[in-house]
């Protein structure tokens, strides 16, 4: 590929993040399609330089997201042709902009460092994951992930238990588009009660993935590569999560991941000037021309993935769910285990959050209830789910198949949907 179609690709993402976080801050006034059209350029730019499986992934999904919204559009004249193109603009952008960290982060001497053994390292790795991941969200495992992946060591017991831990972390951090999504399709829903009891269970998931590594993985556990915890390793996540607080301090009506993608780019201009001077700026172009171009496959996976989600949530219909005449316990867990089964075959949670909550609130529920349903099914759902951006992410970036990424965790997932419906009748009593 020549170097001219890297710099126009590396640039179209540039403007593609930018437009993302303008349209965001903005209100709205930039059309955050601009971002989505400026997406599928680079995409053009840059698609010679993925591997050919991975283009037919890319032309599959978005043939038959196209074709899904097509028959929307015949059947009632009602299509999601906007949130096609603009679906994923938000999360790409994130990614861009947390790519830029990767010039402050650590020297050559420190990163060559060996990474530590054993189970105390592996214990250490995902409490990392989970500590941080409920502030940064994604760039979280992204970061650490990346850590591992440099020394050869993201293999599946390591990358299968960051996306465990990762989306249980999900059912409670208000960081997270798990808890906007329930908090805007909730009425009445209260947020201090809805994280003080998902956290015990995602205490309680952390608990499994330790006994399974201990009845299935006891002996690789003990030669698991795991990230350094220490000061030089941690700046970068502990510097983000304080200026993400900040920020959102400052500027709360922004939507999380704009608070991610700004304070990761904030953070690296303003390291780089302070170690570079005015030579920042030759640091920043050269990544922008070679470096951001590096992330064409997370790019088109995104994009693509974003035009399947938007034609399943057109012919998505009630009839997908349980007749329910009342809320209860049990109903919940009934409703829980249908979100996961839809997530499984592509229909990512906040699809059916916001097609299920109108129907649900019409018998009256207890809001805390629904609401905590709702959190364990983005938790579980993103887990078992293919089309998930933590299995996109690991797929694009790793080369790990997001559909062998997501099976991987089908067992996890429904030994974690029975301690659910346990959970929910607890819940059920508290209130």
């Amino acid at each position: 590929m020549s170097d001219l179609r890297l710099a126009c690709g590396g640039l179209l993402i540039a403007v593609m993040m930018l437009l993302t976080l303008a349209s965001d801050i903005s209100g709205g006034l930039i059309p955050v399609w601009s971002a989505g059209i400026a997406g599928w350029c680079a995409v053009g730019f840059l698609i010679g330089g993925v591997k050919q499986s991975q283009r037919y992934q890319t032309a599959c999904l978005t043939v038959v997201g196209i074709l899904l919204l097509i028959f929307g559009q015949i059947r009632d004249n009602s299509a999601y042709w906007v949130r096609a193109i603009e679906g994923s603009t938000g999360l790409v952008a994130m990614l861009a902009a947390v790519g830029f960290l990767r010039l402050i982060a650590l020297s050559t001497e420190q990163d060559s460092k060996a990474l530590p053994v054993g189970f105390g390292a592996y214990v250490k790795t995902l409490a990392g994951v989970s500590l941080f991941g409920s502030v940064i969200n994604i760039s979280a495992p992204i970061l650490f992930a990346d850590r591992l992946h440099k020394h050869d060591a993201l293999n599946k017991l390591a990358s299968q238990s960051i996306t465990r831990i990762f989306t249980s972390t999900a059912t409670w951090s208000p960081f997270f588009g798990g808890m906007a999504a329930v908090l805007t399709n909730v009425p009445g829903m209260r947020i201090g009660f809805a994280m003080l009891v998902c956290f015990p269970f995602a205490v309680v998931s952390f608990m499994v993935v330790l006994l399974e590594v201990r009845l299935r993985y006891w002996q690789q556990v003990h030669s698991f590569r795991g990230y350094p915890v220490n000061f030089y390793n941690l700046w970068i996540p502990a510097a983000l999560a304080l200026s993400i607080l900040l920020l959102i301090n400052v500027a709360p009506d922004w939507s999380v991941l704009t608070h991610i993608a700004l304070s990761a780019l904030l953070l690296t201009v303003a390291v780089l000037l302070f170690r570079d001077g005015i030579g920042a700026t030759r640091t920043l172009s050269q990544f922008v021309f070679k470096g951001l171009p590096a992330m064409i496959n997370e790019l088109q996976l995104f994009l693509a993935a974003a035009v399947l989600a938007a034609g399943l949530a057109t012919v998505i219909s009630d009839s997908l769910l349980p007749v329910l005449t009342g809320f209860t316990a049990l109903s919940a867990s009934l409703l829980l285990g249908v979100m996961i089964l839809l997530a499984v075959v592509g229909v990512h949670p906040v699809v059916t959050i916001s097609g299920v909550a109108p129907l649900i609130m019409t018998l009256n529920p207890a809001p805390d209830l629904l609401a905590v349903c709702f959190l364990l099914a983005w938790g579980l759902g993103t887990c078992a789910s293919p089309l998930s951006g933590t299995h996109l992410v690991f797929q694009g970036r790793y080369g790990i198949p997001s559909v062998k990424g997501a099976a991987w965790n089908w067992t996890y997932t429904l030994v974690m949907y029975l301690a659910a419906v346990i959970w929910l009748h607890i819940v059920e009593i508290l209130l």
